[in-house]
C-alpha cells in the first residue's frame, strides 16, 4: 500500500477532499450493526448482502447473471480477501478475479511499464502522472459507474489528469508514528524518533526509499519537491545508521502489527489502520501527532490502457465503490472509503479515534506532499537500495 503512500497531487484537492469525508463522519448519527470480526463495534454489514438488499449495479444494462470473464488486478497483500471486493463477487458469479501483489509503488509501477498484463492495479497518489504519461492507463468512463455518484466531486479530482478521469479513489488515510506507550514512557512529537538510538532493536521503518527520504524532509525541514543531491546523500547517511537500530523492514501491515503486538517493536512508522487494529485488540498504543505534521495518502484504482477487459474492469471499480466493500474496508482495515454514504455510517469510538474525527485541527496539521518526478523516483528509489544493501 504505497512509494510513499502519502504523496498527492495538490493540498488543496486532498485536503478538501479530506475534510469533506472527515466531517461526514463528524455528522454521523446512523446506529452500528453488531460487531465487525475484529472485535469492535461495527457499521459494516457481512461480506455477503443480505437478500433484502440490492446488489451493486451493474455498469451497463447487460444482466449480472450474463456476465463472465476472468479479471487479474494488481495489488496490495491483503485486499485479495473476498471482503475487499464483496459487491462484485457477490453481483458477478459467473466472473472470475485473480490477484497478483506489488510490495510497494515503485514495485507495482516496474510490473506495470515492464508490460505487465493485470487488467486493473492499484496505485497511490503521487504516482498518478507517470502511468499517464507512459500510456498504462486507460481512461475512466465514469457514466457506467453506478456509485460514481456517492463519491465527492473534491475526491474524484485526485484521479484526474488534465482534467480527464483516469483512476477511481477508493482508500486513504494516515502516515505517523506508532508506538508502545508500556515500551517508551516519553510521548513521541517527532519523526526523529524513527532515527532515535533509545529505541535501538524496537523500531521498525517501512521498507520503501521515498517513505524514507519523506521522513527526513520533514525532520530537517526541507522542500520535499526539491530535495538537492546534498540533502539526499545526508538522508542516505542517515538511514544507514538508522539500519542498525532498526529491528524490522515491514512491507505489510499485519507483519507490522504481529511485531508490535508481540512487543518486540515499539516505535514504528504506521498508517492508521495498524493502529486501529492494536487499538482495538487491547495493545497499549498511541498515534503521534508529530509537530512537523502527519502525512495522509490516497490509493486509487487504474484500468490498463490495452486491457481487453475494460468492461468487466469498470464493473470491478463500481463494485469497490459498493457499500459493502466500502464498510469491510473501514472495519476490517480502519482505512476510509471514497464512498462518502459509508463514512457518513461511522459511529464506533475506535474508528473515530484512528480517523481522529474529533481533532478539527488534524488536517491543517498533516502533510499533502507533491507528486514525485520520475528523477526522483529513480534517486530515492535506489538510495534506499543502497542502505539496504551496506
Amino acid at each position: 500500500m504505497r512509494s510513499e503512500r502519502g504523496r498527492v497531487p495538490s493540498n488543496q484537492i486532498v485536503g478538501a477532499a479530506l475534510m469533506l469525508l472527515v466531517a461526514a463522519c463528524t455528522a454521523a448519527t446512523t446506529t452500528p450493526t453488531p460487531a465487525a470480526p475484529s472485535g469492535i463495534a461495527s457499521t459494516a454489514p457481512s461480506a455477503a448482502p443480505p437478500a433484502s438488499v440490492p446488489p451493486t449495479p451493474a455498469p451497463t444494462d447487460v444482466p449480472a447473471d450474463q456476465v463472465i470473464g476472468n479479471l487479474t488486478v494488481l495489488d496490495w497483500s491483503g485486499y485479495e480477501q473476498d471482503i475487499f471486493w464483496a459487491d462484485f463477487k457477490s453481483t458477478y458469479a459467473n466472473a472470475t478475479v485473480a490477484f497478483e501483489f506489488g510490495q510497494s509503488d515503485a514495485d507495482i509501477y516496474s510490473k506495470m511499464k515492464a508490460g505487465g498484463q493485470a487488467d486493473v492495479f492499484h496505485p497511490y497518489t503521487g504516482w498518478l502522472q507517470f502511468y499517464v504519461d507512459e500510456g498504462l492507463a486507460a481512461e475512466i468512463d465514469t457514466s457506467k459507474l453506478k456509485n460514481w455518484a456517492k463519491v465527492p466531486d473534491e475526491f474524484k479530482k485526485i484521479g484526474q489528469i488534465d482534467g480527464k478521469q483516469y483512476f477511481v479513489p477508493w482508500d486513504w488515510g494516515f502516515t505517523s508514528i506508532l508506538y508502545r506507550t508500556d515500551k517508551v514512557k516519553t510521548p513521541i512529537d517527532s519523526w526523529a524518533a524513527l532515527l532515535d538510538p533509545t529505541h535501538k532493536g524496537h523500531i521498525s521503518m517501512w521498507d520503501d526509499g521515498p517513505g524514507a527520504v519523506t521522513v527526513s524532509s520533514y525532520i530537517h525541514g526541507w522542500d520535499e519537491t526539491r530535495i538537492s543531491p546534498d540533502q539526499l546523500a545526508q538522508a542516505k547517511q542517515e538511514w544507514i545508521t538508522q539500519r542498525d537500530i532498526n529491528k524490522l523492514y515491514w512491507a505489510s501491515e499485519t507483519e507490522l502489527t504481529a511485531a508490535m503486538k508481540s512487543g518486540e517493536v515499539w516505535v514504528a512508522y504506521a498508517w492508521q489502520g495498524a493502529y486501529a487494529t492494536l487499538l482495538a485488540e487491547g495493545v497499549p498504543v498511541a498515534y503521534a501527532s508529530p509537530r512537523e505534521g502527519r502525512n495522509s495518502w490516497v490509493g486509487v484504482y487504474g484500468i490498463r490502457k490495452d486491457s481487453p477487459n475494460y468492461d468487466l474492469a469498470l464493473r470491478f471499480l463500481d463494485a469497490k465503490l459498493g457499500e459493502v466493500t466500502g464498510n469491510n474496508l473501514v472495519t476490517n482495515y480502519y482505512y476510509g472509503t471514497s464512498n462518502g454514504d459509508v463514512m457518513r455510517s461511522i459511529t464506533d469510538a475506535t474508528l473515530k479515534e484512528a480517523f481522529s474525527i474529533d481533532d478539527p485541527s488534524i488536517l491543517q496539521k498533516t502533510n499533502f506532499t507533491p507528486n514525485l518526478t520520475a528523477e526522483q523516483r529513480d534517486a530515492w528509489t535506489s538510495m534506499w537500495a543502497e542502505v539496504k544493501a551496506n
